[in-house]
Parts: C-alpha cells; structure tokens; sequence
C-alpha cells in the first residue's frame, strides 16, 4: 500500500564530482549551458516527481480515509444489528445482554484507537518518506556524493535524537497508562456486568413474587366478594319475604278495619253517644259560666278534644284579643281621647247570666249567646274517640 522508501543507493553513490573545466572559452560556454540545461531539466522531472508523490499521497489518505469510514459504519451496523436495531429477522430486535454490550463496547474502542495509531504511524511514514525524498533532490542537485550527503544527513539525525528519545519515553508512559487504564476499565465492566446480572436476577424475582402475591390477592378478593354476594342476596330473599308477608298483614288489617268501621249498628251507637255528651256539655256550661275552660272539672273534656287542638284555640284567642288591643289603641291615636267605656254591672244580667263571660277590662253593649263547644268546631274532624 505504502511506497518503498527511496535508498541512497538511488543518488548515485560512485558518481564523481564535477571537475573544473579547463578548456576553452568556448568550449567552457557551451559546457556551461549544457550544464544549466541539464540542470534544469533535472529540477522539472524533481518537481514532477515530487508532484506525483503528492498526488500518490493524497490518493492513499483518501482510500485510507474512505476504508476508515467503512469500518466504522460496519462497527456501527454490527452494533446496532447486536443491539435490536438492525434487520432481525422478522423485523424483531433482540436484546444485547448488559455483559455482551459493554464487552462490544470495549472491542470498538479498542478498534478506534488502533485506527488512531494506524493513522500516526501513516503519518510518521508520510514524513520519513518525504524526508528521503527532500534528502536525494538535494543530493542530486547539490551533486553529492554518499559520505558527504551522510555527513550532511547525520547532523540533522543527531539533532533529532534527543527529541526521538523524549517522544519515546512519552509513547512508552502513554502506552503503559493505557494498558493499566484498560485492565481497570476491564475490571470495572466486569463488575458492572456481574452487579448487573446480580439486580436483574433480584428483579424477577421480586416479580414473580409480586404476582404471585397479586394473584392470591385477587382470588381471595373474589371469594370474599362472592361470599358477600351470597349473603347480600339471601338477605334481599329474606326481605322481600318479610316485606310480602307485612303486606299480606297490612292487607289483612285493612280489610278487618274496613269490615268494622262499616258496621252500621255500632256506628249508630257510637254517634249517639258522642251527640249526648257534647249536649250534656253545653248544658253544664250554660249552667255554670263561672268557671273557666282550663278548670280542672272539664277535664272529662280531653276524650273529644285533643290537646294540640286546644292548643290551637287558645292561640286563636290570644290573637283575637291582641288585635282588639291594637284596634283600640289606633281609635285612640284618631280621636285625641280615650274612649269611655261602662262595664256590665252583674244585676242586669238575665237568669243564668251570660254564657262563658269573662271579667276583663272591655265592656260589652250587647249580651251574646254561649259559643259551641270546641269540641264541635274542631278541625281534626274526630269524632268522640
């Protein structure tokens, strides 16, 4: 691939130095430009051929460069096709294992600093060869001979060496930090890949555990559930059983309330008897107005009236009298002037007096009749039960 480096036997090692011209004026001026001619045409093919040199270098470094990239893009592929994303077959990718990967991953690094180094190396080669080449265009047009050339070549080698040997020294403790940088990388994805392997096996089994423990979850939720569904549905069984047979009650009970509210004779009885009270009631209040409705002696009373009705009637009055008050007051505010009121005096009353009449402040005009007793006006509509 590389070029053969040129040799020093190519300068023409027993060529003779150019002796001085010892003829003629005209002889030494025709000489003189053969010389020059000779020269010439010697510097144009150097310079060609340091051209295609050039061209020749430039050439490799391009199909160095175009195999570098190949490479590099076969890594790649190689890679990405380990890795799931190449074409598997079936179009499925397959998993790399944690361990395979890094090893890969060590592997391509190792390729591209060997790569690296290939390309140091062309590079040093490139400048060795151009080196000789620069070495034998001088020897050739300088007309040295070998000894003198190497005498002339050593200094600048002997200058050099000090310089190679520190560049040495440098590669060598650069070559050994990668080696021991290597060893320690090796030992670090070692232990990764093994801590790796050692969590993924704890993960499934932590999995397997979680779903076994998922699943008797879930079969003894759905025992318990069914459990709760049977004893839901016998107590539904259960209600619906005692709600017909209430209803069956209930219907009984209707029908026997029917049957004895419909019993004309005992209707009959039940209305006289409750007429005849409440007329034995108004006769001994007519007799005896005198005493109040809350006297004690009414109290046989509470079988026809109940109390929230007579509730209900004393909250009546108590509001009819507010609004006598009210109604007196504002004829005051109108006419400037109390009105003057007489009060029934107890000889002008009739035998028996008036029915029910209390002594308040507000006098009367005209006697009226004992009112109804309540029990008759009453709104709940019972009748003496």
């Amino acid at each position: 691939m590389f070029p053969a480096p040129p040799s020093f036997h190519d300068a023409q090692p027993n060529q003779p130095l150019p002796l001085p011209n010892r003829q003629g004026p005209q002889t030494g001026a025709v000489s003189a430009q053969q010389q020059a001619l000779a020269q010439a045409q010697l510097y144009q093919q150097q310079q060609q051929q340091q051209q295609q040199q050039q061209q020749q270098q430039q050439q490799q470094q391009q199909q160095q460069q175009q195999q570098q990239q190949q490479q590099h893009q076969q890594a790649l592929l190689l890679m990405n096709g380990v890795n799931g994303g190449g074409n598997a077959p079936n179009g499925i990718g397959v998993a790399t294992p944690a361990g395979q990967q890094a090893e890969l991953n060590y592997i391509y690094g190792l390729v591209e600093e060997l790569s690296r180094q290939l390309a140091e190396n062309r590079r040093a080669t490139e400048e060795i060869v151009s080196g000789l080449g620069r070495v034998r265009s001088r020897a050739r047009i300088q007309g040295l001979s070998n000894e003198e050339l190497i005498n002339v070549a050593a200094e600048d080698i002997n200058a050099q060496e000090q310089n190679i040997d520190t560049l040495i020294s440098l590669l060598s403790e650069s070559l050994d930090k990668a080696k021991y940088s290597r060893d320690a990388n090796a030992q670090l994805l070692t232990q990764y890949a093994t801590a790796l392997a050692s969590m993924l096996k704890q993960f499934h089994e932590y999995k397997a555990k979680h779903v076994a423990d998922v699943s008797s979850w879930h079969r003894s939720y759905r025992s318990q559930l069914a459990e709760a569904r049977a004893e839901n549905s016998k107590l539904r069984e259960q209600i619906w059983e005692m709600q017909d047979r209430a209803g069956k009650a209930n219907g009984l009970l209707r029908e026997f309330r029917r049957t004895y509210d419909e019993d004309a004779e005992r209707w009959d009885r039940r209305v006289g008897d409750t007429a005849a009270r409440q007329e034995l009631r108004f006769w001994k209040r007519m007799a005896m107005p005198d005493l109040p409705d809350d006297d004690p002696y009414w109290s046989d009373d509470d079988d026809i009236v109940d109390p929230a009705e007579k509730e209900r009637l004393q909250d009546v009055e108590r509001k009819n009298e507010q609004e006598q008050l009210a109604g007196s007051q504002m004829e005051t505010d109108d006419e400037g002037q109390p009105m003057q009121m007489h009060h029934l005096q107890g000889d002008n009353a009739g035998v028996g007096g008036v029915a029910m009449q209390r002594d308040s402040g507000i006098s009367v005009g005209i006697p009226t009749n004992p009112s109804r007793p309540s029990s008759i006006a009453s709104s709940t509509g019972s009748s003496g039960q």
